[in-house]
C-alpha cells in the first residue's frame, strides 16, 4: 500500500514507529509471543527483566495501543501486538537474508541474488538452472525461498526478491513481466505398485474407489482437480489432508488405492517414474487440454530485468510441449 492511499490514522502511526521504535524492541515482540513470559523472554535476548519490561512499555506508549495481556499462563499479544508481532517477523527474517548477503560477500562472494520460487519451479527449473549457473559464476550469492506463489510475488513487488521462479501469474501487476519458460500439464500419480499403474488408457471410471491425495487449495492444479476429477466423480473420496510436502506425498501414495493429481513438473521431485522408490504416472484418456496447466517461469520487474537473472536464463528458450516426459524442457 502506498503512504498516499493510507489513511492519516494509520501515517501517524507509521511515523511514531519510524522515530521510535527499535529492533531490539521487534526482536523483544517476537520473544514475548514464543515464550509467553517477560523473564524467559529476556532471558532469551541475554537481557534484564525490567529492560524487557521498560522496552515493551516504550513501545506501548509510541503507539499508545497495549500489544500483550496477562492470562493463566503468562502473556498472550492482543490483536494489535498480534499484527505487529506478525509484521515483525517479517521484517526480521528480511533483516536475516540480508545479513547472510552481506556476509557472504564480505567472505568473498562478487554479487547476491534473491530468487523465489514455488515448488514445482524449484525442482523442475531452479535447481538445474542454479547448477548450470554456478559452472561459469561461481563467486554468486543466491539466496532461495521456497513458497507459494502469492507471497512470493508480494515479496517481489516490496523489493525484498529479484525474481520469481512461479506459474504465469493472472493477472500479472503492471509493475512486473513475466517470461515463461516450461509449458506443464496436470498428471494422476500413483505408487508404482499400483493396479493401474501400467494400464493403457485409464479411463476416469476407473478410478472411482480411489482415495485421493488432495492437492492445496492454493495450487493451480486443484482447479483441474475440481474441474476435472470431482465433475466424473461426484462421489470421490480422498484423506483428510491437503498437502505441497512431497516426502508426505510419496508416503500417503503407498496406501491402498491412493491416487493424486500433480504438475508433471514436479516429476523430477518424486524420483524415476516406476521405480522402487519413485511414482508411476497414469495414461489417462483425457483430453490434453483439459489438463494443461499455466506455463511455468520467471517473475521480475518489468522497469529491469537483473543481469544476473538474464545471465542465469542464457540456457533457456521457449516453453516445450506439457507432455515431455522430463519435467525441464526449456532450460535443460
Amino acid at each position: 500500500m502506498r503512504a498516499s492511499t493510507v489513511p492519516p490514522e494509520g501515517r501517524m502511526l507509521l511515523s511514531r514507529l519510524v522515530r521510535h521504535a527499535r529492533l531490539r524492541q521487534l526482536q523483544l515482540l517476537l520473544a514475548l509471543r514464543d515464550c509467553g513470559s517477560v523473564v524467559r523472554a529476556a532471558q532469551q535476548l541475554d537481557i534484564s527483566q525490567s529492560a524487557a519490561t521498560q522496552a515493551l512499555a516504550e513501545l506501548e506508549r509510541v503507539l499508545d495501543a497495549r500489544l500483550f495481556e496477562r492470562h493463566a499462563r503468562g502473556l498472550r499479544p492482543t490483536p494489535a501486538g498480534q499484527a505487529l508481532t506478525d509484521a515483525a517477523r517479517g521484517i526480521m527474517s528480511e533483516l536475516e537474508d540480508v545479513a547472510e548477503a552481506l556476509a557472504a560477500l564480505r567472505l568473498g562472494a562478487s554479487a547476491a541474488l534473491r530468487l523465489g520460487a514455488i515448488p514445482s519451479a524449484a525442482h523442475s527449473m531452479l535447481a538445474p538452472l542454479l547448477a548450470r549457473f554456478y559452472l561459469g559464476h561461481p563467486r554468486v550469492h543466491v539466496d532461495v525461498q521456497e513458497g507459494e506463489g502469492a507471497r512470493l510475488l508480494a515479496l517481489l513487488l516490496g523489493g525484498a526478491l529479484d525474481a520469481v521462479f512461479c506459474r504465469q501469474p493472472a493477472p500479472l501487476s503492471e509493475q512486473l513481466a513475466f517470461r515463461p519458460l516450461l509449458a506443464d500439464a496436470a498428471v494422476f500419480i500413483v505408487a508404482p505398485g499400483h493396479a493401474l499403474a501400467r494400464a493403457r488408457r485409464v479411463r476416469l471410471g476407473q478410478l472411482a474407489g480411489a482415495r485421493w491425495v488432495l492437492p492445496t487449495s492454493s495450487i493451480a492444479v486443484r482447479d483441474v482437480f475440481e474441474r476435472v476429477v470431482l465433475a466424473g466423480l461426484p462421489q470421490a473420496h480422498w484423506f483428510p489432508v491437503s498437502t505441497l510436502s512431497l516426502p508426505v506425498l510419496k508416503s500417503l501414495l503407498a496406501q491402498p488405492g491412493a491416487v493424486t493429481l500433480a504438475p508433471r513438473s514436479i516429476l523430477p521431485a518424486l524420483g524415476p517414474g516406476g521405480s522402487a522408490h519413485g511414482v508411476g504416472v497414469l495414461d489417462m484418456a483425457l483430453d490434453p487440454a483439459a489438463l494443461a496447466l499455466a506455463p511455468l517461469g520467471v517473475a521480475y520487474a518489468r522497469q529491469a530485468m537483473p543481469a544476473l537473472l538474464g545471465e542465469m536464463l542464457a540456457p533457456c528458450g521457449d516453453a516445450g510441449p506439457a507432455g515431455a516426459p522430463d519435467g525441464l524442457v526449456a532450460c535443460g
